[in-house]
């Protein structure tokens, strides 16, 4: 205790260095697991666009749809579904000339799980 006193500038440092000693050595650090991807993703209906899949057992938070234009890869829109969700409707226009890509995500907790795809002509 009477070193701690006669050196305030030294312990604190002291403190900071034990700290980041036992964050970096003691506790494991764990990145968090992506969820299980949707399945089964087909599309059953052209006009309007009609997709289906089946969702994980495992638990997430939404599932993610992105519709890209496949010629110039810009994004058509973007949509969060939620939990239960099987079926998407897209009554957006759809060109008979382009090629749309619909990319399916499950996420939990900000984790995305990989990419799911389905191409519309």
């Amino acid at each position: 205790m009477l070193l701690l006193k006669s050196r305030p500038q030294h312990s604190v440092f002291r403190i900071l260095v034990l700290c980041f000693i036992l964050m970096f050595s003691i506790i494991p650090i764990a990145s968090a697991a992506a969820p299980d991807p949707v399945t089964n993703l087909h599309i059953t209906s052209t006009n309007p666009v009609t997709l289906e899949w089946t969702n994980p057992t495992t638990d997430y938070d939404y599932v993610r749809v992105i519709k890209l234009n496949r010629t110039n890869l810009v994004e058509v829109f973007k949509k969060q579904l939620t939990k239960g969700t099987t079926v998407l409707w897209d009554n957006t226009t759809v060109s008979s000339n382009k090629q749309y890509w619909y990319i399916f995500q499950t996420v939990k907790n900000g984790v995305y799980s990989e990419q799911v795809k389905e191409i519309v002509n």
